[in-house]
């Protein structure tokens, strides 16, 4: 990737954190825009800056860790984006800002690669797919777990009557569950596709479905967690803080999947 694309979006998308921690302090509506536009601005920075790679290095695409989470990035930011355009989450652009930060260092510092693996893995059909839903489910969970930290922090705002002006600024409880849970649905979809075209790879480079790779154990007890917590919320009528708790726990399962497990 070009390092002065790479690094003039990651100082893009600190500014704007920077701005709309500003926003907040100073009470001030200008420069939460001005954040807004520089969250924009990094975005299509790093679009080019992806695209350039994409073009480059070819099929397949996020062979590497280093292209998957400067994609997860990617999509945070858009999502945010989108979040915001809708319901105006200037307030959680505080704390959506430096997860894509660092989503940034992690692209970074991260050096693991499929294709040290074997060169079969990375000519599979499967490979992109599987690393693209993957990675789009871990930027749609690592927003749904910003949403959940939210709601606690609200909830326990609201319950102790204790308002600062933050709370203020936030939308409702009712709106944040409602966004975690889509978030989480749509998460939740994409790691099934993941771990579907991972079997699919899996069968086509070993020929087996199935094989002793800790991280395919891993993603499937993340998904067993969140299957629980969307048949918990939709089935048996879980709201609040039940649900809430357990989605973090799914996140914590699904982070250390995606950090603290490689590939066997």
């Amino acid at each position: 990737m070009k390092p002065i694309l790479f690094y003039s979006s990651l100082v893009l998308y600190l500014s704007a954190g920077i701005f709309y921690l500003l926003q907040l302090v100073f009470e001030n509506p200008t420069p939460g825009k001005l954040a807004a536009r520089l969250t924009f601005l990094a975005w299509l920075v790093q679009t080019v800056m992806l695209g350039i790679h994409f073009s480059k290095v070819g099929y397949p695409f996020l062979v590497d860790s280093s292209s998957s989470y400067a994609f997860s990035a990617w999509v945070t930011a858009l999502v945010f984006l989108l979040l915001n355009l809708k319901y105006r989450f200037q307030v959680i652009g505080m704390v959506a800002l430096p997860l894509i930060s660092v989503f940034f260092l992690l692209s970074l510092f991260s050096s693991e690669s499929y294709a040290s693996h074997a060169t079969t893995l990375t000519h599979s059909p499967w490979a992109s797919i599987h690393i693209i839903f993957s990675f789009l489910a871990l930027a749609l969970f690592s927003l749904s777990f910003i949403l959940a930290i939210i709601f606690i922090i609200e909830e326990f705002q609201l319950k102790y009557k204790v308002l600062p002006k933050i709370v203020l600024r936030l939308p409702s409880l009712q709106v944040v569950e409602q966004i975690h849970a889509k978030s989480l649905t749509v998460g939740f979809a994409l790691l099934t596709g993941g771990i579907i075209s991972g079997v699919a790879w899996a069968k086509s480079v070993t020929g087996v479905y199935f094989f002793e790779d800790a991280r395919q154990l891993w993603a499937i007890c993340a998904w067993l967690i969140y299957a629980f917590f969307l048949q918990a919320r939709f089935a048996a009528g879980w709201r609040g803080r039940k649900g809430i708790l357990l989605s973090i726990l799914g996140f914590v399962v699904i982070l250390f999947t995606f950090l603290g497990v490689q590939h066997s």
